[in-house]
Parts: structure tokens; sequence; C-alpha cells
């Protein structure tokens, strides 16, 4: 039976290593173990504690630099049917402009079991485009049933369970694009 204790701190531990080898410095991620009448899960991010689980952001900087944006990282993590080892969950990655977490980028989100239709694993874009927008025109003149909204309101998918989106990934994207200042290798 998986020890959750070990398990999480372990798992905070080596994202935490991960983004201050990479995009941040000096950062720390917590685990909190939530007990519910049924259900145990674990929640991972930074300045969270057991009173409060709300996920404080990452400010993108090496160093003392401004901030190039903020990241939004949150796990939600449970034991394996078998209780042998710590499984994802709940995973959301999130760009922000500022450290309020209001002006958002890009956002990457996993759910094991959503709880509505769009895909276990989806990326939303902040912005806008007007060919996009030309085609939901088109598909609702067509008699489709998309509604009006933004770029941000649609989910794109991105592989369901076994291709879940990484915060390597994240961390390749903000690399390979130039977006955050990176530490060598």
């Amino acid at each position: 039976m998986i020890d959750l204790h070990a398990g999480s701190r372990f798992f905070a531990a080596e994202v935490t290593s991960l983004l201050n080898r990479t995009v941040t410095q000096g950062i720390r991620l917590t685990a909190v173990i939530a007990r519910r009448q049924t259900t145990t899960t674990v929640h991972v991010g930074k300045g969270i504690g057991p009173q409060d689980l709300s996920v404080k952001p990452i400010p993108l900087t090496i160093g003392n630099k401004p901030a190039a944006g903020h990241l939004f990282i949150g796990y939600i993590l449970k034991a394996d049917p078998e209780e042998n080892y710590l499984t994802v969950d709940k995973s959301q990655y999130g760009l922000y402009l500022d450290d309020g977490l209001e002006n958002m980028l890009v956002h990457w989100d996993y759910e094991r079991e959503p709880a509505n239709s769009y895909g276990m694993a989806h990326v939303q874009v902040n912005g806008r485009c007007e060919h996009f927008d030309q085609l939901t025109e088109m598909a609702r003149a067509a008699g489709r049933t998309c509604p009006e909204r933004s770029l941000r309101e649609f989910h794109f998918p991105v592989g369901g369970r076994r291709f879940r989106p990484s915060l390597e990934d994240v961390v390749e994207f903000l690399a390979v694009e130039g977006l955050a200042e990176m530490r060598p290798n």
C-alpha cells in the first residue's frame, strides 16, 4: 500500500526541482493530503496549505529579472485502484501575464473523469482569430449547435489519458518559443 505522505512529498519535490532547474528560481511546491468522507486526494501546488488549497502563481524568472509571465501549476493526485502508486487525477497548467491570474494566455487541462463533455486532456488559447470566428458563424448558419463564443472558450483535445499534457511539455513550449529565460541544458 502506498505511503501518501512520502509519495506526495516526493512528487512535489520532483516538480519543484524540474521548475528550478529550468524556468524559475527558489520556488517550492507543496503537497497537502485532503481526506473527505469516501476519498483521499493529494493536492500539489505553490502556496497551498491544509486550510487553503488555493494555488499561487509562479513567476517566470531566473534571478532578479522581472517575471516574463506567470505559471499556474496544480495537481490533484489519488492512489491507483490497487493503492500501490499515486496517479494524476487532475492537472492544470496555465500561462498568464499577471500574478493575479486574470490575463490567461494558454491553459492545459487534464481530468481523468471529467464532469463535462470536453476531452480528458485539452488546451485552451486566449486570443482572437478572424478565421475561427468565420468558421463558427458558418457552422451556425448551417444549423449546427455551435454557440457564439470566444476562442478562449473552446477546448482543443490533445489525446486523452495516455497523452495528457505534462509539465515538461509546458517547459519545452516556453523554451522553444523563447517565452522564458532558460537555464543551460
